[in-house]
């Protein structure tokens, strides 16, 4: 197989980032991973051994400028962000948000930008919870509100990118992704908790069924990473990545159920309290269609689908 180019993937062990690196190195790509020296690399480790991996610390400068020059990337997908920061706003949260997405992002950027041969791109991955309480559907144009440190600070380092990229000699983009699921997902997460609970037969509580959330296979999300790469140019900075469509949670639940034959009465949806309206959260579509040709193919029905079989095969070969 022919090498198709150097890619760095950070943020590597996590869900979206296993999955990126095994499509790399499907597609030829020589791949090197930077993760912190305290992750776990268990999702990695059916690949561990054709990846170059290095353990570095973002948040530190010159460490990421000697690691970044010791590669020298032909391309980067920067998917390093903590995902699981309390949502409560509070000035303690406001100033961790600094330290986990812009610093360890601007430091990331910086070293790249300073190599004598520079990346053709980078593509970093947002999250759809930087709109907030923005008009739906959320479009690239649309004014933010994100309620979470989470989101702030994920916009936030979106928006000195984009203020920098006039300054960087490559184009850097942010695809701000809708929730994504699919096999090998945290079960802190409600559709794998949902998959393990009736695999298993035991009870959970969806507690937001009226929520609605635009959800996307993982799959779907390496596709379009891996377009966006190919595809970006210095004038464009984000696109949404979604699949334009919210399911209720409740109707989540209810396919899940029917895909995998559980008991109905294993899943309690809890009534909401006073005052306490359902959210949706629901992107655009057109500017990663029209401008990157992308859009997604693997429908949600079809995509639980998938997910649920694989974590019953992964339960059958684990005996």
């Amino acid at each position: 197989m022919v090498r198709k180019s150097v890619s760095l993937v950070t943020g590597a062990a996590g869900f979206i980032g296993s999955h990126l690196s095994a499509r790399l190195l499907a597609e030829g790509d020589e791949v090197h991973v930077l993760v912190r020296p305290t992750t776990s690399l268990a999702r990695l480790s059916a690949i561990a051994g054709n990846l170059t991996i290095h353990t570095s610390d973002l948040r530190d400068r010159e460490a990421t400028r000697a690691q970044i020059a010791a590669i020298a990337p032909e391309r980067v997908f920067h998917l390093a962000a903590e995902t699981r920061l309390p949502p409560e706003p509070s000035f303690e949260r406001a100033r961790a948000a600094i330290a986990f997405y812009i610093e360890p992002t601007l430091n990331l950027v910086e070293a790249l930008a300073d190599l004598s041969a520079p990346p053709s791109v980078v593509v970093r991955t947002g999250t759809i919870a930087e709109y907030g309480d923005a008009d739906l559907p959320y479009g690239e144009a649309s004014r933010p509100h994100p309620l979470s440190p989470y989101g702030a600070g994920m916009l936030a380092t979106a928006q000195y990118l984009a203020m920098l990229a006039p300054t960087v000699p490559f184009p850097v983009i942010t695809a701000r992704l809708a929730l994504c699921y699919g096999p090998g997902q945290s079960r802190e997460f409600l559709v794998p908790a949902l998959i393990d609970a009736a695999i298993t037969g035991r009870p959970i509580t969806v507690r937001r069924p009226g929520d609605r959330r635009d959800l996307l296979h993982v799959a779907d999300v390496v596709d379009a990473l891996l377009q966006i790469a190919e595809l970006a140019s210095g004038d464009c900075t984000l696109v949404n990545v979604a699949s334009g469509e919210a399911p209720t949670m409740g109707e989540v639940a209810d396919r899940i159920v029917a895909m995998t034959g559980c008991d109905p009465a294993l899943v309690t949806r809890l009534d909401p309290l006073p005052g306490d309206s359902p959210v949706e959260m629901r992107s655009t579509t057109e500017r990663a269609r029209v401008r990157f040709g992308w859009e997604r193919r693997i429908g949600l029905e079809e995509g639980l689908r998938q997910t649920i079989a694989a974590e019953q095969l992964m339960r059958s070969m684990a005996g």
